[in-house]
């Protein structure tokens, strides 16, 4: 009797514990998709990884590239801002387990003062338990094309 109550209680508490991971794992992959704004999520945002865009033809940063991340929504997006030039540029958000991704491009008149440049950022991805990068790329007004890569996060 004491063991099949001892079994009862195990498979109970296994599956209360499978259920509350899936329960956020499938709360973060709702948000596969949405604007991070909009969605709520933007709000507690810390850039997890960060990286200059060199132009070795210049020889200048002409942006960077950032990884977001929402803890409160477990997600990462891709933000690039490019410092000038014609404003024009992408990020892509990239999701290592699956190799989902998720894109945004500037096309000019998208200029944020308090970024310092034009800028774009991805609709989100999950990123509860796996981690994520973001890629960018820039246009100077020459027509070259710089790009680099975040880390994961």
């Amino acid at each position: 009797m004491k063991t099949l109550a001892a079994k009862a209680a195990t498979v109970t508490a296994v599956s209360l514990l499978l259920g509350l991971g899936l329960t956020g794992n499938a709360q973060a992959a709702a948000y596969d998709g949405q604007d991070p704004i909009s969605a709520g999520c933007a709000g507690d945002a810390i850039t997890a990884q960060e990286t200059q865009i060199w132009d070795g033809y210049t020889n200048k940063y002409d942006g960077k590239i950032q990884l977001r991340y929402s803890p409160s929504c477990r997600t990462v997006w891709g933000r690039v801002i490019a410092y000038g030039g014609v404003g024009q540029g992408m990020a892509q958000v990239y999701r290592n387990s699956d190799n989902a991704y998720q894109q945004c491009m500037i096309s000019g008149g998208n200029w944020n003062d308090s970024l310092g440049g034009y800028s774009c950022y991805t609709p989100m991805l999950n990123d509860a338990g796996v981690t994520g990068y973001a890629t960018g790329w820039v246009h100077d007004m020459w027509g070259h094309v710089s790009s680099d890569s975040t880390g994961s996060y």
